[in-house]
């Protein structure tokens, strides 16, 4: 089932990184919907007190699993957001849908991968794996 497939590959990438000492803590939530759809949330809590929440709500169609919405947002140790990827609507209106809110704009970006966005954390952090 490609829907598990991709619960899978989210399994590994957490895993890989959380394999060093500047991951402290994750919890992952997996729940599969009717219709090949599914909802992934989760929380990566790092060394120096910064967060990643997570979530994907993705549909597997036509062989291939696409992101209905999604958001990353990665705060430090006193919850100042640091960047947040997503897709929600905003009012007023972006004149995109995919973006990424940093401390003080809004710029246009594709919908990242989480391991590229835990990628982005451990270079944020000059964290050498």
């Amino acid at each position: 089932m490609l829907i598990q497939r991709y619960f899978n590959q989210i399994k590994d990438a957490v895993a890989r990184y959380s394999a060093t000492r500047f991951v402290i803590a994750t919890k992952l939530d997996y729940d599969l919907r009717a219709g090949a759809q599914g909802l992934i949330t989760g929380i990566i809590r790092f060394v120096d007190g910064s967060v990643l929440h997570f979530k994907e709500y993705i549909d597997a169609v036509n062989q291939k699993v696409g992101k209905l919405s999604y958001s990353y947002h990665y705060q430090d140790a006193d919850n100042r957001l640091i960047f947040r990827y997503d897709n929600a609507a905003h009012r007023p209106s972006l004149s995109f849908a995919e973006h990424k809110h940093l401390h003080d704009q809004i710029i246009a970006a594709s919908a990242p991968k989480l391991e590229d966005v835990l990628s982005e954390i451990f270079v944020l952090n000059r964290w050498i794996q």
